[in-house]
């Protein structure tokens, strides 16, 4: 039976066979070697000692933070900004967050010191995404 830490791990290791290969994202070639690899994967037990925290980032309303997720529990560490040091039991978690520390600027035709009720500005919540350059390096 596979948990959220086992997808999680398969989702880390499929990113690397994609960010990795030649071929085009719409490639046939390029699918069959993800399939290969999520067929590998499913048949790997991975102890949670080898597993390495992996760098992430999101991008919210043009502030980026950096953060750290840890594919065998699902945690999610962030590492700059307000929020640096605190871990979040998920992405999720940690998306909120981080949608709650960005500062928001106020309506074109909010006048200067006016109380905006910032509770009716809405806050669509951003995804995580893996950093183009740090593959993520679980086992290989």
């Amino acid at each position: 039976m596979f948990t959220n830490s086992n997808s999680a791990c398969i989702a880390a290791e499929l990113h690397k066979v994609f960010i990795n290969s030649p071929h085009a994202a719409d490639s046939v070639e390029l699918w069959l070697a993800v399939a290969a690899e999520a067929e590998r994967q499913l048949g790997v037990h991975i102890p949670a000692p080898l597993v390495p925290w992996v760098p992430i980032f999101v991008r919210y309303r043009l502030w980026r933070t950096e953060g750290e997720f840890f594919p065998f529990t699902g945690s999610t560490r962030i590492t700059t900004g307000p929020l640096t040091g605190t871990t979040y039991t998920d992405l999720d978690h940690a998306a909120h967050a981080v949608v709650g520390a960005t500062p928001i600027a106020l309506p074109h035709y909010a006048r200067h010191g006016d109380v905006a009720d910032l509770a009716q500005v809405r806050r669509p919540v951003p995804s995580w995404r893996f950093r183009a350059r740090a593959v993520p390096p679980l086992i290989a």
